[in-house]
């Protein structure tokens, strides 16, 4: 408008208003309508409601299940007239009017076709992981061809609409095991009820540590005979803790494994690039950020006080100073390990994505920092709950100089993404800065922890 004195903000491009409709039509039909009622979960709302209104659970769920949908397309009513106004394209009136009615009965009466089969499906079950890949590549494939998106596309869906709602409704209509299916709902909302009230237990620095408790394996999964004094104790806690830590990790790992798949996809089949050593050089400082997100440091911080030190703190023996220190020396390399895992996996997904072309220096470099900030994430949250041990017995935090220390390494990491530096001396200088923290950091721990290493009054 500066520039031409017109006012042409309004005009928009071709196809995006129908690229705008089929969001609308993915997110609505299949991301919400279709994937929440394959969700058996009532919500707490709706339970409350019936309850303090001594509704019937069956004539409740029923008008959720035919009335409210009715209701919700009413409302979509102007918006969708006004949206045909604007682009003369009436033939996404009719699918608009129809798809929260079929994406609704569609869910329900595949949820209700599972529970036949006596297939459940869950909330972070392997169908709902499946149903959200599928609806994310239906969005990476509108965006891709947006440009051959036409209305002729839509008349399949206007076809299958129709259709879809008149055999879900059928087939809801003739189900008859409703005391079933609703006791069978009402123990999935009670088990996220317990979920969710366990999730919101303890405080920020211990959450995470209690929430393991409810994963313990009693089983040792290695002979660990050969072990004695408090070697044998932290193995066996590690041990115990395996699966959910090495768990964290593999999720990590196989998101690195999908944005790569992505970036290569998107390399041979949209736009080839070449990631450079000079993009790598200012995407590292980045991976401060990355490692932060992904460490399992603060996750075995918790884990070995609410899970172990709470009690032990109690006997003398355990005071000791070697045995403080050779408590801290298991738990960091075990740290280590974890986090190397993920460093390694980051470390090859940057070379394959520069087909191994850096120079020897770059590689060099890349490792070192990597290597480094697996030292940092895997010595911070240990070291300062070692120096300030700031937990009480009813696992209250005593100390705010713990709270602010907890939380600076994030503001390092973040203060890193915003530095628009890429040179061979930056990643240098910050790698040896984290070498000689944790090297300082432990000859303080050395001296400090056997007098702080206590539980507070």
């Amino acid at each position: 408008m500066l520039v031409n004195g017109e006012l042409t903000f309004w005009k928009i491009l071709p196809n995006t208003w129908l690229l705008g409709f089929m969001f609308w039509l993915l997110f609505v039909g299949l991301s919400y309508r279709l994937g929440k009622s394959l969700d058996p979960v009532i919500s707490k709302a709706d339970r409350e409601f019936m309850q303090n209104f001594s509704l019937s659970q069956s004539s409740f769920l029923q008008s959720q299940l035919f009335i409210e949908p009715i209701l919700t397309t009413i409302y979509y009513l102007p918006a969708l007239t006004i949206f045909c106004m604007i682009t003369k394209e009436w033939l996404v009136f009719p699918i608009g009017l129809m798809t929260v009615l079929a994406g609704h009965l569609a869910g329900h009466a595949l949820n209700r076709l599972l529970f036949e089969r006596r297939i459940f499906s869950r909330r972070n079950s392997w169908h709902a992981w499946l149903w959200i890949a599928f609806v994310f590549v239906l969005y990476v494939l509108a965006i891709v061809f947006r440009n051959q998106l036409s209305l002729g596309m839509l008349v399949p869906i206007l076809l299958v609409q129709p259709f879809l709602i008149w055999f879900s409704y059928g087939y809801l209509k003739q189900q008859t095991n409703h005391l079933d299916y609703l006791s069978y709902c009402m123990d999935e909302s009670l088990q996220m009820d317990k979920k969710l009230f366990e999730m919101s237990k303890g405080n920020e620095y211990t959450r995470q540590g209690l929430q393991m408790q409810a994963k313990l394996n009693a089983k040792t999964g290695k002979d660990l005979s050969h072990l004695s004094g408090m070697t044998y104790l932290n193995a066996l806690l590690f041990d115990r803790y395996k699966k959910v830590l090495y768990k964290k990790v593999q999720n990590w790992v196989l998101a690195v494994v999908v944005i790569l798949t992505a970036l290569e996809g998107i390399r041979y089949f949209l736009d080839p690039f070449t990631f450079t050593e000079a993009y790598l050089l200012q995407f590292l400082p980045l991976s401060f950020m990355i490692m932060y997100v992904a460490s399992s440091g603060k996750v075995v911080a918790q884990m070995v006080f609410v899970n172990c030190d709470i009690s032990m703190l109690h006997y003398p023996f355990y005071r000791e100073a070697k045995t403080i220190i050779a408590g801290f020396n298991y738990r960091f390399l075990q740290t280590c390990k974890l986090n190397l895992i993920f460093a390694t996996s980051l470390f090859l997904a940057i070379m394959v994505l520069g087909r191994f072309a850096f120079s020897l220096e770059t590689i060099l470099l890349t490792a070192l920092l990597l290597i480094s900030l697996t030292a940092l994430f895997s010595f911070h949250d240990l070291f300062i709950y070692y120096i300030l041990q700031p937990f009480t017995k009813d696992m209250d935090v005593s100390n705010p100089l713990y709270k602010f220390l907890s939380g600076a390494l994030y503001w390092v990491a973040y203060l890193n993404t915003r530095i628009n530096v890429g040179s061979h001396t930056y990643i240098l200088l910050v790698s040896l800065a984290m070498i000689a923290y944790v090297s300082i950091g432990y000859w303080i721990l050395l001296k400090k922890a056997p007098q702080t290493f206590r539980l507070k009054a």
